[in-house]
């Protein structure tokens, strides 16, 4: 059976966190590119400023401390020749410069040139940025004067104010007719990339992740597995903090799988990674959904949470990575992205999003323009929930019995015949403050920390705040509640095992509600599947969750009223 898209996709829309609907507008500048210059815009005045004046410019790429941008200019030799009709363009990697702009200052720095290359030019990747802000890498190749093997990897340091070559020759794998150079996503775990080239074994087209020393230059490289019709293939990869780890996201097709750099171990989120403000906890999270097209292929429809609050934000891209990548305000209440003739904002308020425009100014796209086209705001940085599908490598925290299942700003419930402790601090050793019986519903304010065998969650109530695990030997205490208006309280969470009671019979629906969805397969009493993620609220306030039964899945209500339809599996 097809895969159903992501549980997000249908979800109503409720009401938004009042208080970040009130919060004050923030007055960072919006870089951005539009008709092949960088610009900076004000959302606030609806104003504009042209930063660069080439007109063959693409970017920005914004450094993680919110210091400077970096961004390819396409050779001014290069582009004479264009002009003057002596070349044309073409469906690949032009030669391009390496500019780098501080922000505070709006001064220009040229770190990469074309001087010594051949006729051809330098071909340059995307400039990525260390995660401490002071380094700037990217893959080189003349191919006039090297072969697709021999590509160069460089580094820039700005506190030394030069560059050098990392000891280690990059294979730029399969190319057409005209060289792509591929993407690098640098992250605490190290600088990595896809390679697509062929099996040294069997000739057959294969595709690797290799992670790259910056220092040493030594190589490590992981077989994806691509299968024959490559409908396995990786569609883009960015690294996440998933569980206070730094791994590498795989998006494919329309799920993400999280890959360990150190052993290649790799586990399947059940929800997509969330693009957020880096040192933000409070505010919205944008998360991808992967959406079939009539081209056979996904596009990326974003939507915005807050909590258990889901919004579609109305921005639609054809992929995940930097060259669509949306920004995010400070204060984390609007996001901004590129509109192909126009810079477009969304901002949480208490009813609804609002899609801005910012500059009608046509886009007029001059080629060649090297990529990206997006936009940049703050810093950002992807998380998981840390739900992944079974209880494989990189599925929790060492030394903790559970997967957690809960994360900062959430609500949580008191599962069924338990008495909440709530402790002074994350440990066994910490004194009991009291506690909450089944039922209750507590506000998460931070956590997992890994401890004593359990993940802790700081929470609180009206009444008590402190430190409660989620769970032990396979039995989870606190469960992620939505507040559904015609719903009995959550019983269910992701990896539990339920089934039908009595003697009804209940529809599974590829989508969350009755309306605009259709039935895929029906379980009776008796009937065990698996709870796949976490729950949400839909139509006639029915709560609803993803689950599998042998090879189908799809969405099933839990009850209605105080009447429950379904019911955990007891050990």
């Amino acid at each position: 059976m097809k895969r159903l898209v992501w549980r997000i996709l249908l979800a109503a829309w409720v009401a938004a966190l009042t208080c970040l609907g009130a919060a004050q507008a923030p007055d960072q500048p919006v870089y951005a590119y539009m008709r092949g210059d960088l610009w900076k815009f004000d959302l606030d005045n609806n104003s504009s400023a042209q930063l660069t004046h080439s007109g063959f410019n693409g970017g920005p790429i914004l450094a993680p401390d919110g210091g400077r941008i970096a961004y390819l200019s396409t050779a001014e030799a290069y582009v004479a020749q264009w002009e003057a009709g002596n070349i044309s363009q073409f469906d690949g990697t032009a030669p391009a410069d390496i500019w780098i702009m501080d922000l505070a200052t709006e001064t220009f720095t040229l770190i990469a040139d074309q001087s010594g290359a051949t006729a051809a030019g330098f071909l340059r990747s995307l400039p990525v940025w260390s995660p401490d802000s002071q380094r700037l890498a990217w893959i080189e190749i003349d191919p006039q004067g090297q072969d697709l093997e021999a590509a160069a990897l460089r580094v820039y340091d700005l506190s030394a104010g030069a560059r050098r070559t990392v000891p280690r020759s990059l294979d730029l794998g399969i190319q057409g007719a005209n060289i792509r150079m591929p993407s690098l996503r640098w992250g605490h775990g190290g600088l990595a990339r896809l390679l697509y080239t062929t099996a040294p074994d069997s000739g057959e087209p294969a595709l690797y992740v290799e992670f790259i020393d910056i220092d040493a230059g030594a190589l490590t490289r992981y077989d994806l597995g691509l299968n024959a019709s490559g409908d396995n293939t990786v569609r883009d990869f960015v690294w996440v903090n998933h569980l206070g780890d730094s791994l590498l996201a795989l998006q494919i097709q329309d799920y993400w799988e999280v890959m360990n750099p150190a052993d290649g171990a790799r586990s399947r989120l059940l929800d997509p990674p969330r693009l957020k403000n880096r040192g933000i906890s409070g505010a919205i999270r944008l998360i991808p959904a992967s959406v079939a097209n009539a081209r056979g292929d996904w596009d990326i429809h974003w939507y915005a949470t807050s909590g258990t609050n889901l919004f579609s934000t109305g921005y639609e891209s054809p992929r995940v990575n930097r060259n669509y990548l949306p920004g995010l305000s400070p204060d984390g209440t609007r996001m901004a992205w590129h509109d192909g003739d126009r810079i477009s904002s969304w901002r949480i308020s208490p009813d609804e999003g609002v899609r801005a425009l910012v500059s009608d100014a046509s886009h007029r796209r001059s080629f060649p323009i090297p990529e990206p086209v997006s936009v940049v705001w703050t810093p950002t940085e992807w998380i998981t929930t840390g739900a992944v599908e079974g209880a494989g490598p990189g599925a929790h925290s060492a030394g903790c019995a559970l997967p957690p299942l809960l994360s900062a700003n959430q609500q949580a419930i008191v599962n069924t015949d338990v008495a909440l402790r709530i402790r002074s601090e994350a440990s066994t050793a910490g004194s009991e403050l009291g506690r909450v019986e089944a039922g209750a519903v507590l506000t998460v304010e931070a956590g997992p920390i890994c401890a004593d065998g359990y993940n802790w969650y700081a929470v609180y109530n009206g009444a008590l705040a402190g430190w409660s695990a989620e769970g032990g030997v396979g039995d989870y205490w606190l469960l992620f509640h939505v507040a559904c208006a015609d719903s009995p309280a959550t019983r269910l969470t992701s990896g539990m095992t339920a089934t039908v009671i009595g003697d009804r019979v209940v529809n599974i629906r590829s989508g969350v509600g009755a309306t605009d969805t259709s039935i895929v397969w029906a379980v009776a009493a008796g009937d065990e599947f698996q709870v796949t993620g976490l729950p949400q609220c839909g139509a006639a306030g029915l709560r609803w969750y993803p689950m599998r039964i042998d090879e189908t899945t799809g969405w099933i209500a839990e009850g209605q009223g105080d009447d429950y339809w379904i019911a955990p599996v007891d050990d």
